[in-house]
């Protein structure tokens, strides 16, 4: 046990009740970008991605439905842009920059085209061609929600989100923002291996991890405060590189969209960034790490 004063982000989980001028400039927050071009494919488009699957089981059973937003809220996507680069690299950008996405009218209404592989992306344009790739998460917040959106055009899976949903995906992940919260000097904290984990939700965090490339290593552990009100629940602790705080909340905020849908309402999980001092510490010497980066 350790008695330590401390700040944690804690995620409160709430299940997602479902209610039945030319865009020439995206101004992007602090997130995992990757700029790239295609080259034009011969692969024939064929499977089924994960998130089809979703949209199938979600056209069929509306019960299924947050299952499909929380999936593309935490999913890749590629948008194509204008600008095609020399060469494939991957950058994190900053508020200040921009990318200029193309942006298609069809009879008066605009769309943003998104698509969740490179190959349907190659597929839909024919030709060589720019993009960012970016989780959708980053796209909801950040994108101007009176514009539709055209999810994977030229397959049999294709979805239109029209403004009102895209407001209500925007709604819905400001309601899911992580809290700052601070424990008192004297509290005392009992910090173990966790009793259980939902399932999914390591899979979900390596998958993070993997895009998030400062990610050095990450811990789950089950954690009580010793306090009225609180009660044992899971703390996730990020070992990351050196970088800015706006490149941590960015990483952070990846985090707190992959925890969507794997717990029950009312549930929570605190999100540490390991500084080496206090309950994160401890985390890290109690438990084993579930995620390395591949060196």
């Amino acid at each position: 046990m350790c008695n330590l004063a401390t700040s944690i982000w804690r995620l409160i989980l709430n299940h997602i009740a479902i209610e039945d001028e030319n865009y020439s400039v995206l101004y992007l927050a602090c997130d995992s970008l990757c700029f790239s071009y295609v080259l034009l494919s011969n692969e024939k488009e064929g499977r089924m991605t994960p998130l089809d699957k979703a949209f199938i089981e979600a056209t069929e059973n509306p019960d299924r439905e947050s299952d499909f937003y929380n999936l593309f809220l935490n999913s890749d996507l590629f948008i194509p842009t204008y600008d095609i680069p020399r060469e494939r690299r991957e950058i994190r950008l900053g508020k200040e920059e921009t990318i200029s996405p193309i942006v298609i009218e069809s009879n008066g209404v605009q769309f943003l085209m998104l698509f969740d592989t490179e190959e349907r992306l190659s597929a839909w344009a024919k030709r060589e061609i720019g993009f960012v790739r970016m989780p959708g998460h980053a796209i909801v917040e950040m994108v101007d929600p009176s514009i539709h959106w055209a999810l994977n055009v030229g397959t049999e899976y294709f979805k239109e989100f029209a403004p009102e949903e895209i407001e209500w995906l925007k709604s819905s992940l400001e309601q899911s923002k992580a809290k700052e919260i601070i424990l008192e000097r004297e509290t005392e904290v009992l910090i173990g291996v966790p009793a259980k984990i939902p399932e999914g939700l390591v899979d979900s965090f390596k998958r993070t991890a993997a895009r998030n490339k400062e990610v050095r290593e990450a811990f789950i552990a089950q954690v009580y405060y010793v306090k009225e009100g609180e009660k044992p629940h899971l703390a996730l602790v990020l070992r990351l590189d050196q970088a800015s705080k706006s490149v941590h909340d960015g990483i952070r905020d990846d985090f707190v969209v992959a925890s969507r849908g794997y717990f029950a309402e009312g549930d929570y999980i605190d999100i540490h960034i390991d500084d080496g001092n206090g309950i994160s510490y401890e985390i890290t010497q109690a438990v084993s790490p579930f995620y390395k980066r591949v060196k």
